[in-house]
């Protein structure tokens, strides 16, 4: 059943189409990714199909009253907290829980003749709480900000306290909770370290609501979406599957189409060589046979087709500078302090010729920061960091700080390779699509994309032997990753790189390195060999953990460690009990429930107050069980 319908949806801004003839069925419970190279037309589709921009032609077929979320640009600055936010959400919710709390004051001492209509009212008031989703939404609220990364300590933040990241996430939040029928979704990875995105994913799998995302993330893509939806050349084209397997049909049927046009041509060049010749031997049979090809060539040009044109792609290639040996980089012992808690402490980590490693964690771990003291821009309060001789950094920082920088593109990138000739930086800008009009633009006024395409050109020009990338596929479209993808896979330098993309970690990682409570643990292998790993470690649930053997350490150590694992057994034995509670709670309100719904309980109205209390004190203890529960699992997990 089609949720809403796109019919020949055209938009056009000063007479340049952004789109044209957009036709596809958005289905009820669909779950669509939106593809598309940067300025291809994806978010002005979005503002369309949220009412912000007309259409220039066509319709939107919708039935009434449907409801569509959209991510929040900005957050009202106010003083109200960050879970406050979130729970205005069910101010319909909120409303119910106070009628119900006043109608309970009411019939303890309501007399027999104003019981009835308080019971009857109670009831209703009961179910419609129930129906709306009230035995849950304040523990849904607080999983959702968990799972989007913010600590217990946030939730009681105010507003203008959040960074631009921290509201991106909240607004998201937002989002995810608005109940509403068709969610879009504008790069909802943005600023999420990979526990996040796990969690996010996990979220949207589960949900029966429609979406449609827009994400240069084809790992998330991949396990969130069922079908994909192609804009380019001003076209949308509906392909069933996820990403990948988009890509597999959009490269086959491409191919198809190419491989069609050349037989076509190939037979069309050899009647227009027999065309000719009849044509030269100039008599009446061989005239006759020359027009007679003629007409054979147009039909065969005929069932040429037009096949889509590619989009211009990046197209460079990193050189490395030589090493003098083989030991690039090492830290030993390294730790560094702000304030009275270490972030990271006696960190022991080396890095050879060639190797290419990718550095995960989560948000505020320390990662950048240990960037910084490889860079020599930070010195570590214990420990050394030691530089291989001949070692030469290139560096790309996440934030490429240009909004200062008077100058223009090409200006910008002579005064820093003042060697080059003018010839050698234009081509140079041309291998990253920066034009003729592109060059000369300020710096200051690129967008994300151009900045980092500007980022690892002056990374090329400067030939290092160790590339150190923090998060380089950032505003960088899918085309654009699966280029620099390919250009490092070939750099025959070496490589520590900061990523939360999933599949640029996959497709360039010899040796993955998880910093995580301030320590470092090696993987050595791509993510998918990482997960496997992961997944093994990971302690099984309902199964008590045996108590470790002890270590070298002696007798201490040993100790630590069975209290550990019994702690552990304690808690899974606690999890096990609330989960049996849960059952047993929701059992006692719905016989409770039952025996309300009984005409004759309710002309009862004592026995109908009794009901309702009880109710009332089951639907309490079930919410500091599932309370109680979410926070258990949730330390288990970790």
């Amino acid at each position: 059943m089609a949720l809403l319908t796109l019919n020949k949806l055209s938009l056009a801004y000063l007479e340049k189409p952004v789109f044209t003839d957009c036709t596809c069925a958005i289905e009820a419970k669909g779950k669509y990714g939106l593809v598309g190279v940067n300025g291809a037309g994806k978010t002005s589709l979005f503002r369309v199909l949220t009412g912000e921009v007309a259409p220039t032609a066509g319709e939107i077929i919708a039935p009434k009253g449907l409801k569509i979320g959209v991510m929040q640009q900005e957050l009202p600055n106010h003083r109200r907290t960050l879970q406050g936010e979130l729970l205005s959400l069910f101010q319909p919710l909120r409303e119910l829980e106070q009628q119900l709390e006043y109608v309970n004051r009411r019939l303890q001492s309501a007399g027999p003749a104003e019981q009835q209509e308080l019971v009857e009212q109670q009831f209703r008031l009961n179910e419609a709480y129930i129906d709306g989703g009230g035995l849950t939404y304040q523990s849904r609220v607080k999983s959702t900000l968990l799972g989007l990364g913010f600590a217990p300590a946030d939730f009681d933040r105010q507003l203008y306290e959040l960074s631009g990241g921290q509201r991106a996430k909240l607004s998201l939040a937002k989002l995810l909770l608005s109940g509403a029928d068709l969610l879009l979704l504008d790069e909802p990875t943005n600023h999420l370290d990979i526990a996040s995105l796990e969690w996010l994913e996990d979220f949207l799998r589960a949900q029966n609501t429609a979406y449609i995302v827009i994400s240069h993330d084809r790992f998330f893509l991949d396990r969130v979406t069922d079908h994909t939806l192609h804009l380019q050349n001003h076209r949308l084209k509906l392909y069933k599957g996820n990403f990948s397997a988009f890509k597999q049909q959009y490269g086959a049927a491409r191919e198809a189409e190419l491989r069609a046009n050349a037989n076509l041509n190939r037979e069309i060049s050899r009647v227009e060589s027999i065309i000719k010749q009849q044509k030269q031997w100039n008599r009446e049979k061989t005239l006759v046979t020359a027009h007679s090809k003629e007409k054979q060539v147009q039909r065969l040009q005929a069932r040429l087709t037009a096949v889509e044109r590619q989009p211009q792609e990046l197209a460079f290639r990193f050189a490395a500078a030589p090493a003098s040996g083989n030991d690039l980089l090492e830290l030993r012992g390294v730790t560094q302090q702000f304030g009275a808690k270490p972030l990271f402490e006696k960190l022991d980590f080396s890095l050879h010729k060639g190797e290419k490693v990718c550095l995960l964690g989560q948000n505020g771990v320390g990662k950048t920061t240990l960037f910084r003291l490889i860079m020599r821009q930070l010195a570590p309060t214990a420990g050394t960091v030691t530089l291989g001789a001949g070692l030469k950094i290139g560096y790309f920082d996440q934030v490429q700080k240009l909004e200062d920088t008077p100058d223009t593109l090409l200006e910008h990138l002579r005064n820093a390779y003042p060697k080059m000739t003018e010839t050698e930086l234009r081509s140079a800008l041309a291998a990253f699509l920066f034009y003729a009009e592109d060059i000369e633009k300020p710096c200051g006024v690129l967008s994300g994309g151009e900045k980092a395409r500007l980022g690892l050109l002056k990374i090329l020009l400067s030939q290092p032997n160790l590339l150190l990338l923090d998060e380089p596929t950032n505003h960088l479209d899918i085309a654009g990753r699966e280029a620099l993808e390919e250009a490092l896979r070939r750099f025959d330098g070496a490589i520590l790189a900061i990523s939360h993309d999933r599949y640029f970690i996959n497709a360039l990682a010899e040796k993955i390195v998880v910093l995580a409570d301030g320590r470092l643990t090696e993987y050595l292998g791509n993510y998918a060999y990482y997960l496997e790993k992961r997944a093994a470690a990971k302690p099984q649930p309902n199964v008590a953990a045996a108590p470790p053997r002890p270590d070298s350490d002696g007798k201490l150590a040993y100790q630590a460690q069975k209290e550990q694992a019994a702690r552990y057994r304690r808690q899974q034995t606690r999890l096990a009990r609330l989960e049996a509670e849960i059952g047993e709670r929701e059992a006692n309100i719905a016989a409770l429930e039952e025996q309300l719904a009984d005409p004759a309980t309710a002309s009862d109205y004592q026995q109908a107050a009794s009901l309702s209390r009880q109710a009332d004190a089951e639907r309490a203890r079930l919410d500091a069980a599932l309370q109680e529960w979410e926070e258990l699992a949730s330390l288990l997990e970790e």
